[in-house]
């Protein structure tokens, strides 16, 4: 029969045990004088869920991160395997392989539940990017994407911002101002604003390289009856010389045939 045993003070000293485990049926008390003589030093990641658990494990989310493979069930363990995934708990995957629009994700067993963003939104392919971690949080029943992943831009399009991209060259051939509407909105994307492309112009060192001549924007023209464009012309009227910059732009009737380039939400 295990006795009681009174610890009004311990110190302890296991500089030599690579492993221990101490089994006591009373309340381990540390009240040494020094912050030296109150720790319990070299304790490794828990394997079992009444384990004790040291600083460093807590601070780097150890027993909440696992790596998943699948694509349209995304499995992972976690280390202690939790009893049963309850409302509340946040936890950290780093995909192996891309997901599929709707994955869902298994942890320990417990599962699956849906990816969801935004609340309710079913996740989309690319929303949790290969071999990085993404952080969720379990509701009761679908897992909440907390961190914020803008999609990578398609071949041929470069960042605009966190949320859109952008074509990097021009598409085709000249074209009026209607037909460059009606082709960006066919290729799932619209002309851009003159904000968007005159940002991406400026955080981009190659856009400058890829002006041609005027672009079409899909903004307000300062004349009536006339479309705005960007790229070239004068900065403004008190600055005479004609050149190609981010910020040069002027107006042409609609009909007039010029180059343009889409932007697509990310």
């Amino acid at each position: 029969m295990r006795r009681p045993i009174l610890l009004p003070a311990i110190t302890l000293l296991l500089p030599s045990l690579l492993s221990a485990q101490l089994d006591l049926p009373v309340r381990l008390e540390l009240n040494g004088a020094t912050d030296a003589d109150r720790q319990v030093m070299g304790l490794g990641d828990p394997l079992q869920p009444d384990a004790a658990v040291s600083v460093d494990a807590a601070r780097s989310h150890v027993l909440t991160t696992a790596t998943t493979t699948g694509t349209a069930v995304l499995s992972g363990t976690l280390q202690p395997a939790p009893a049963t995934i309850i409302p509340g708990m946040l936890v950290t995957i780093v995909p192996q392989e891309a997901n599929s629009a709707g994955a869902q994700l298994d942890l320990n067993g417990n599962g699956p539940h849906p990816l969801v963003k935004w609340g309710s939104v079913p996740v989309d392919s690319a929303d949790l990017p290969v071999g990085v971690p993404s952080r969720l949080l379990f509701d009761g029943t679908s897992y909440q994407v907390l961190n914020w992943n803008s999609r990578p831009c398609a071949t041929r399009t470069m960042p605009g911002s966190p949320l859109y991209c952008i074509d990097d060259s021009v598409r085709g051939s000249a074209v009026s101002y209607y037909d460059a509407v009606i082709d960006c909105h066919g290729r799932g994307g619209r002309l851009c604003s003159f904000g968007e492309w005159a940002s991406a112009c400026r955080r981009n060192a190659g856009f400058l390289g890829t002006l041609v001549s005027y672009e079409w924007v899909d903004d307000a023209a300062n004349s009536g009856n006339h479309g705005k464009v960007v790229g070239s012309g004068y900065y403004n009227a008190s600055t005479p010389e004609v050149g190609t910059a981010c910020e040069y732009g002027s107006t042409h009737q609609p009909l007039t045939l010029n180059l343009y380039r889409c932007c697509y939400d990310r």
